[in-house]
């Protein structure tokens, strides 16, 4: 059997690209969704399917490497990108006083 975690990634989009019309990759800037994006791109350009549809959630709390990553990867003529920025609360573990932090 030569079943992979990297066939296997590729079979599930495979799947993903021919049950759904539209496909979104969520995009960190981070290794993880960097490999996906990829791999997505890979099966996408396979199934004549590019540009990808790329989603980043800017919680404007990013360093800017990450952004400067993130538009560089978003410029690709691979992707499609959709970068929201929306008004959100996290809990805020680096405070004492302040519950919340509002990106």
């Amino acid at each position: 059997m030569n079943h992979t975690v990297y066939t296997g990634a590729l079979d599930r989009l495979r799947w993903l690209f021919d049950e759904f019309e539209t496909v979104y990759v969520a995009f960190s800037g981070g290794k993880d969704s960097t490999v996906l994006l990829e791999l997505a791109i890979q099966v996408a350009r396979e199934k004549n399917r590019l540009p990808v549809d790329v989603l980043f959630v800017d919680q404007e709390a990013e360093w800017d490497i990450v952004i400067d990553y993130v538009r560089r990867t978003m410029h690709r003529p691979e992707c499609r990108p959709h970068w929201l920025q929306v008004p959100f609360r996290l809990f805020n573990a680096a405070s004492e006083t302040e519950q919340w932090l509002h990106c």
